[in-house]
């Protein structure tokens, strides 16, 4: 009898250590996801500070650039409890009482005649946006962990910022970034040409003006694949992306002539296209 309750004993603390060893490795795994987050093979170390905006401009520095994705990283209780939000179906639709409740993503299998009893606003607020966002925003700033990861968060990288403008020993009344297509270098002179009378007649401001640039398209011409929907981009700008499809080289030789010769250039590592407005904007 003793026998069999000294193995159960010793079994019972090996089972024990080893749902140790497991939970340790488990936090463990999840420190190096949550430390990791956002990061990339060629995103300098000194980007570890999460925060934003950061206190030097040295963390987010890397070769010969600037990383500016965003650093969010996720409460270590919400990764080990994820699961999707839920709400009453009666909150959502004219029905009879119920108790079911769905998520986001169960409202498209939900049958179409159900849709014609749909609460509006409510079923808009199911989206997966539906967190709290002050919240988040104030956690980021001063580097904690939140409750929700952004959706969408790919890495950004500055490639070039403006000589005259983004230096440290410049001061400015005003600086005004201008969302520039990549093609549009007529549109950049049309530009500099005005702000260069303008400043003629108010010579007491002084007024920075940068032009916000991506990376010239590989290929594809005026033809986009949204999701399956080809699109076809109309006008002269349609006309300029066929006119150098494939000559990535040619356009960012005369982008590189511009930085020299104006210096009022930023540009950064995503594809500019109509589609990308977002990345000029930040």
């Amino acid at each position: 009898m003793r026998r069999k309750i000294t193995i159960s004993f010793k079994i019972s603390v090996l089972l024990t250590g080893l749902f140790v060893l497991n939970f340790t490795m488990q936090l463990w795994r999840l420190n190096k996801v949550i430390g990791g987050f956002g990061e990339k093979s060629h995103v300098s170390a000194s980007y570890q500070i999460c925060r934003w905006p950061p206190q030097r401009v040295e963390d987010i520095q890397f070769v010969a650039g600037y990383n500016i994705t965003l650093c969010v990283r996720l409460e270590a209780s919400e990764l080990m409890t994820r699961r999707q939000k839920t709400y009453p179906l009666t909150h959502l639709f004219q029905v009879s009482r119920t108790n079911l409740e769905v998520s986001f993503d169960d409202l498209a299998a939900l049958p179409r005649t159900l849709w014609k009893r749909a609460k509006y606003p409510e079923v808009y607020r199911t989206y997966p946006q539906d967190v709290p966002l002050k919240q988040i925003v104030e956690a980021v700033k001063v580097g904690l962990t939140v409750t929700n990861m952004p959706e969408y968060n790919f890495p950004i990288h500055i490639l070039q910022t403006s000589s005259t403008v983004c230096s440290r020993n410049t001061k400015h009344d005003l600086v005004i970034v201008v969302k520039s297509g990549i093609l549009g270098w007529d549109d950049r002179m049309a530009f500099r040409a005005f702000m260069q009378r303008e400043r003629s007649r108010c010579p007491q401001l002084n007024v920075g003006v940068v032009f916000s640039l991506g990376m010239p398209r590989i290929q594809g011409g005026r033809m986009f694949n949204r999701e399956g929907n080809i699109i076809s981009l109309s006008g002269i700008s349609g006309d300029m992306l066929e006119q150098f499809d494939g000559k990535e080289d040619v356009v960012m030789e005369r982008i590189n002539r511009e930085i020299e010769d104006f210096g009022d250039i930023v540009l950064a590592d995503y594809e500019d296209t109509y589609f990308n407005l977002t990345w000029k904007t930040i």
